[in-house]
C-alpha cells in the first residue's frame, strides 16, 4: 500500500478507490500506446522514447505533488509505505526484469493492459510471469540467503543525502527535463542514421509540461519557508502482545497491514530474521527509526526474548505490538519443522496442521505427512447380546 487510503477512507472504501485508480491507470497506459509490444520495445532501440517520457512524467508529478502537499501540512509522509532496500538482490532483479521486458515486449503491468486489449502476446507474458513466480517459490530455499542479503532497511534519499525533500524533488524535476531533451535527441539522431522519421513531437506541449514541473518545484521549495508543524504529543497506549502464530497468520493474510521491526543487534538480525522484517540500524540505541515508519501499519517489535518497547516505539503514531518470546519463539514455532504428534486428537492434529503450513510457507521446508487422527473406539456388537428394549411412545 503506497498511499494510506485506508487511513482516510476505511479498508473497504480504500479497496474500491484503489480499483478505480487502477482502472484509470490502465486506460492511461492504453491511451499512451503501452498495450503494444512494438512501442514498448522501441524504447530499447532508441526509435521511440515515449515510455521514458510518460513514466518519468508520472514519477515527477507524483513526487512534486507529495512534496507540496507535505510542505503545506496536508500529507504526512510518514504514512507512506517505503519498501525495505536489499541492494544486491534488487539490482539483480532489476536486470532480470529488463531482460524479460525486452524479450516479451512488456512489463508485468503493461502485459495486463495488452491482454485486456485482446492481444495474445500480452496473455503469454502474464503466463510467463505466473510460471516464473511459481519456479521462484519452489526454488526459494536455494536462493533465500541471496534474496535477503544486502539489507539496508528503509532508505530515503533525503535522509541519505541530508537534504530536504523539496530539494530532492526539484532535482528530480530538473533531471526529467534533461532526460526528455536527451530522449528527443536520441530519436532524431538514430532516426537520421537509419533513414527513418523520428516520432512526431509537439514542442508547445513539451514546454507546458516543463513549465508545470518548474511551478510545482518552486512551490515545493517555497514550503521550506513555512514554519515547521509542532510535533504532536503521543499519549500512552496499551501495547498488544502477539504470539508467533498470530504474527505469522497476519503476515500471510494481511501483508500490507503489518510491519515487523527486529530490535536485536544488527549482526544477529542480518544472519537470520523473520522474512520481511526491518533490522535496527547499528547506531540506533533507542529505536529512533521506529518513529519514522508508516503508521498505517501495525508495528510488531521483535527482540531476543520478551521485551519492553524502546523510546522510539512510543513516538510511533500507529498501533504497536510485541512478539511474545521474541525471535526465538518465532524460530522454534514457525521457522522450524515440528515433529508429527503421535496418537493425536483432532484438536491437536488441527493445530499441528496449521503450524506445519506456516513452517512450509516461511521456510520452504517440507513437512512429513500428518498422522491419522485418533478415532473413538466402538465396542463390537456380539451376536448373543440381548436386543435393546423398545421404548413406548412416538409414532
Amino acid at each position: 500500500m503506497m498511499f494510506p487510503l485506508s487511513v482516510h477512507f476505511g479498508h473497504e472504501a480504500s479497496l474500491v478507490l484503489g480499483t478505480v485508480i487502477g482502472i484509470a491507470f490502465g486506460f492511461t497506459l492504453e491511451g499512451s500506446g503501452f498495450g503494444q509490444a512494438p512501442i514498448l520495445a522501441a524504447q530499447f532501440y532508441g526509435s521511440d522514447m515515449r515510455v521514458l517520457k510518460v513514466m518519468f512524467s508520472a514519477i515527477v508529478t507524483a513526487l512534486l505533488g507529495m512534496t507540496v502537499l507535505s510542505g503545506v501540512g496536508l500529507l504526512d509522509m510518514s504514512q507512506l509505505t517505503v519498501p525495505e532496500t536489499f541492494l544486491g538482490p534488487q539490482i539483480f532483479g532489476g536486470l532480470l526484469l529488463g531482460v524479460g521486458f525486452i524479450v516479451s515486449g512488456y512489463c508485468p503491468g503493461t502485459s495486463w493492459v495488452s491482454m485486456a486489449s485482446g492481444k495474445w502476446d500480452g496473455l503469454m507474458t502474464i503466463v510467463g510471469v505466473i510460471a516464473g513466480s511459481l519456479v521462484f517459490g519452489l526454488a526459494y530455499p536455494l536462493v533465500a540467503d541471496f534474496y535477503t542479503s544486502g539489507a539496508m532497511g528503509v532508505v530515503r534519499l533525503p535522509d541519505q543525502l541530508g537534504v530536504p525533500q523539496s530539494v530532492i524533488a526539484a532535482g528530480v524535476a530538473a533531471m526529467a527535463v534533461g532526460a526528455f531533451l536527451f530522449a528527443e535527441w536520441v530519436e532524431r539522431t538514430l532516426g537520421k542514421s537509419r533513414g527513418e522519421e523520428p516520432p512526431a513531437a509537439s514542442a508547445p506541449t513539451r514546454n507546458k509540461v516543463f513549465a508545470g514541473f518548474g511551478v510545482a518545484a518552486v512551490l515545493g521549495l517555497a514550503t521550506m519557508a513555512l514554519p515547521a508543524a509542532p510535533v504532536p504529543v503521543v499519549p500512552e497506549r496499551t501495547v498488544a502482545s502477539w504470539d508467533a502464530v498470530t504474527l505469522a497468520k497476519a503476515l500471510i493474510e494481511r501483508p500490507g497491514a503489518v510491519q515487523v521491526a527486529d530490535l536485536r543487534p544488527a549482526a544477529e538480525c542480518a544472519v537470520k530474521r523473520i522474512p520481511g522484517s526491518l533490522c535496527r540500524p547499528a547506531d540506533d540505541t533507542d529505536g529512533a527509526f521506529l518513529a519514522s515508519l508508516p503508521s498505517s501499519r501495525t508495528l510488531v517489535l521483535v527482540g531476543a526474548g520478551d521485551m519492553v518497547p524502546p523510546e522510539g516505539a512510543r513516538r510511533f503514531k500507529g498501533d504497536v505490538a510485541v512478539l511474545a518470546g521474541g525471535f526465538p519463539a518465532f524460530e522454534s514455532g514457525i521457522l522450524s519443522v515440528a515433529a508429527a504428534p503421535a496418537d493425536a486428537s483432532p484438536a491437536v492434529l488441527a493445530d499441528w496442521r496449521l503450524r506445519s503450513a506456516l513452517v512450509a510457507y516461511f521456510s520452504g521446508a517440507k513437512v512429513q505427512a500428518p498422522p491419522p487422527a485418533v478415532r473413538p473406539v466402538v465396542a463390537p456388537v456380539r451376536d448373543d447380546a440381548p436386543a435393546p428394549a423398545k421404548k413406548g411412545g412416538g409414532c
